[in-house]
């Protein structure tokens, strides 16, 4: 019967356990830029298609309808004031007008924004720049963590979802104040939206949108998108928080000294994503 030598077995065990481990963690960094490069390579048709979308609706929609409201204010305008028929016309170009700006927020959704490409927090402390011009309520921007790079197609995702929270606080609220969180935490990137309004209706918030309006629904919809959850609370007259979270591997530029601890952390559920 043939022992064997504990400096060979050490040996042997050596021979065995590093080429595995290689194999694993070889697999790992595969099956971990496949995911990723997948859900960007799916984001950036997404934007072509909205981009095309965007101008289609633009040059030929958009367009149409100035072209006609620029008609009919010809058409009043040949109507003394005061008449019936012209007070008739007046309030539905003024509707005509509100459903024109309605559009063109729409449109800007859709294109890709220049704000966002830059700085989160510039973009975000821009748009409430804006509507606190026709606004009393207080609006802020917090930063906290230490900053990192966000890749540029998931970053216009998290603008496009924090703007239409912002936005609905603005319009549907009736806030004292609204704040917005820009959180860099070490396994998730968190964007978080509170105001202390009026709160959204407890029906709504159970169906998941307003019967006709699907902004709190394109919200999960475009977190779902970037691997993400976006979360909604509200209490009548307690206010309402919109809380996005995204995986670190997802939201941030990883350099190459951050790639290995960052797969440590993969490891275990890599091979659970399908």
């Amino acid at each position: 019967m043939i022992t064997m030598t504990p400096h060979l077995t050490t040996w042997h065990l050596i021979f065995y356990i590093v080429p595995a481990t290689a194999v694993v963690v070889g697999l790992a960094v595969f099956r971990y830029r496949q995911m990723v490069t997948k859900l960007r390579d799916r984001l950036e048709v997404r934007h072509a298609e909205r981009e095309r979308i965007a101008r289609e609706l633009h040059d030929t929609l958009l367009q149409g309808i100035q072209g006609l409201i620029l008609r009919f204010q010809a058409i009043a305008e040949r109507i003394p004031e005061g008449d019936p028929i012209r007070t008739l016309i007046d309030q539905a170009l003024t509707r005509a007008d509100e459903v024109l700006v309605d559009g063109r927020d729409r449109v800007h959704d859709l294109r890709v924004s220049e704000g966002a490409t830059k700085d989160l927090t510039m973009a975000f402390e821009s748009l409430g720049g804006e509507l606190q011009e026709d606004s009393a309520t207080k609006f802020q921007v917090a930063l906290r963590g230490t900053k990192r790079d966000i890749d540029p197609v998931i970053r216009e995702e998290i603008y496009l979802i924090g703007r239409e929270a912002i936005l609905n606080a603005f319009r549907h609220a009736e806030a004292k104040t609204i704040s917005v969180d820009i959180v860099f935490e070490s396994k998730h990137f968190l964007l978080q939206v509170r105001d202390n309004g009026v709160g959204i209706d407890p029906g709504i918030l159970k169906a998941g949108h307003k019967p006709g309006h699907w902004g709190l629904m394109g919200m999960r919809e475009r977190a779902e998108c970037i691997a993400g959850t976006c979360s909604i609370s509200s209490r009548q007259g307690e206010g309402t928080t919109v809380e996005l979270l995204v995986p670190s591997h997802i939201a941030y530029v990883i350099r190459r000294s951050a790639r290995w601890s960052t797969l440590t952390q993969l490891l275990p559920g890599i091979t659970k994503t399908k």
